[in-house]
């Protein structure tokens, strides 16, 4: 390829997947507790840029990349869902945005339409982007889509998100998709410690609930402290573009990946905690990526008695009306 086109954000390569397109969510399992999150892949690459996206050390390549053998992908979806037992919560965002290309590539529609025979799947479609909302209308049956949206204060949206849609604009268009009959979620994840963090997060949360009114309109929200691998501080520090991510004292979990101290991590979330529990206290809201006892001494260890997976499941369950 041409390395012109492979720094191009907005480049779009088709080619096949030579690999699996379904896989586990690769969380870690060093002490923290992953959701259990099934990623299917569909495309890579966003033509956004948020500084902390570890995507750009994950791959050499900066375009995106479309697979075009979707027969493969609905015999691949076919022949698991003959084994799996249970709900299946489905992603598309690990890799990339699920909806900043829809209107050229129609990855999301393509997946929920294969999805749609199969009772037990829920799909979340991920984004920062608002402009192709509109065309999940093509979704024939809403209910087994969520609508993600990547949440952020307006400052660290100035900061650290490039080209991405404004606050407003992500809450607007989430509005929009549960007038179309979708359930949606919000992710605080990764949310930052700076002056102010307090009040300016705990806005956010406040604005969720002035623009979705009914609180079961919510499939569940999650936060989740910065954290990143070493890599992406060391391609950031090239072109001294490290700050203000990695201006703090971090640690380095059992993961390898850099975190703020656990007291930090620890009141981000009871500060969030409190503010979701205002507006609605049976809330499904979780932490990504933390330990049990995060969990604990953030006062959320007891929603999930049988494990993050079993609580995120019935929640899915509900939606799909499958409990």
């Amino acid at each position: 390829m041409n390395q012109n086109y492979s720094q191009d954000r907005n480049y779009i390569e088709k080619t096949d997947n030579k690999g699996e397109f379904w896989k586990p969510c690769p969380g870690t399992t060093q002490g923290y507790l992953c959701c259990g999150y099934q990623i299917i892949t569909p495309l890579t690459g966003c033509g956004m840029y948020c500084s902390y996206c570890i995507l750009q050390a994950y791959f050499d390549h900066q375009h995106q990349v479309l697979y075009t053998n979707t027969d493969d992908l609905s015999a691949e979806i076919e022949k698991k869902m003959a084994l799996w037992k249970g709900v299946v919560r489905f992603g598309t965002g690990e890799f990339g945005d699920s909806l900043y290309s829809e209107h050229i590539t129609g990855a999301a529609r393509m997946v929920a339409a294969i999805l749609d025979k199969y009772p037990n799947t829920l799909v979340e479609f991920k984004t920062k982007n608002t402009t192709n909302i509109d065309l999940l209308q093509e979704i024939r049956n809403p209910r087994k889509a969520v609508i993600g949206f990547s949440m952020n204060t307006p400052a660290m949206i100035s900061i650290l998100e490039c080209n991405t849609a404004s606050l407003k604009d992500r809450l607007e268009a989430a509005r929009t998709c549960v007038e179309m009959g979708f359930t949606v979620a919000f992710h605080f994840d990764p949310m930052f410690v700076y002056d102010g963090w307090e009040q300016e997060y705990s806005e956010v949360v406040d604005m969720i609930y002035s623009y979705i009114k009914d609180p079961q309109k919510i499939a569940w929200c999650s936060l989740g402290g910065f954290r990143s691998m070493p890599s992406l501080k060391t391609l950031l520090k090239q072109n001294n573009t490290h700050l203000p991510l990695f201006s703090g004292e971090l640690v380095t979990g059992a993961d390898g990946k850099l975190r703020y101290f656990r007291p930090l991590r620890v009141e981000l979330y009871k500060r969030m905690k409190r503010t979701f529990w205002t507006h609605d206290p049976q809330c499904t809201l979780y932490l990504c990526m933390e330990s049990p006892e995060v969990w604990k001494e953030s006062g959320m260890g007891a929603q999930i008695p049988d494990g993050l997976v079993h609580y995120l499941n019935k929640r899915a369950e509900k939606i799909l009306g499958l409990s």
